[in-house]
């Protein structure tokens, strides 16, 4: 079955900034001490750059927040930090088109181990998976970056599963950046969200 689809990219189309980022500074600021991480994470992001270390071993370690985070923190930095952020006229655009009937995924590079904590109408949050051992999201990285051509695996796999099909020519998605535009030509209508203030135009691929 047909279906009008919205596909909503998170960081600096949804909210204004880096989530990835606004994690290890809320972390510190509750933490202070926890600064001396900032070593072995600066050490494995030099080893990537170097071709010594993998894309996922430098992501997880951006990501040492979560490893020392309870799932109370997790929420409680998401709906602190990360909604205080959000470009109010674009959330505003996403529950009038959720009003309007259109199936809403959140499709984004960020992990799930936050992003699941989002309180808008959205039909699916799609996003960078890590390992849960005991119940608990850890920052340890797992399965590929939701970015580039993977957010159109992820997008697939959902659809799929819920025997639909994307109503390209009804259908709408939104962005600030070129790595989206293999999500953007799944639809007909693109938008383009600019980082300064979240003023959306068309995304023109050329």
């Amino acid at each position: 079955m047909k279906q009008k689809f919205c596909f909503f990219d998170f960081d600096d189309t949804l909210i204004h900034g880096s989530s990835g980022t606004m994690l290890i500074r809320y972390y510190l600021k509750k933490h202070p001490l926890g600064v001396i991480y900032l070593i072995p994470m600066a050490i494995v992001c030099i080893l990537y750059v170097l071709k010594l270390a993998s894309f996922n071993q430098a992501k997880s370690a951006t990501l040492f927040p979560l490893n020392r985070m309870s799932e109370r923190e997790v929420q409680a930095f998401f709906e602190e930090e990360v909604e205080k952020h959000y470009y109010p006229h674009v959330i505003e655009e996403l529950k009038k088109k959720k009003e309007e009937g259109y199936v809403i995924y959140i499709c984004s590079a960020s992990v799930e181990a936050y992003l699941r904590y989002c309180r808008l109408p959205v039909d699916a949050i799609l996003g960078t998976k890590t390992v849960i051992k005991n119940n608990h999201y850890t920052g340890k990285m797992i399965g590929k970056n939701c970015k580039n051509e993977e957010k159109i695996n992820r997008i697939m796999e959902v659809i799929k599963n819920h025997n639909l099909e994307i109503d390209y020519d009804h259908s709408f998605a939104y962005s600030d950046s070129k790595h989206d535009i293999p999500m953007l030509k799944m639809v007909k209508n693109r938008v383009k969200i600019d980082t300064k203030d979240g003023h959306m135009s068309p995304f023109i691929i050329e």
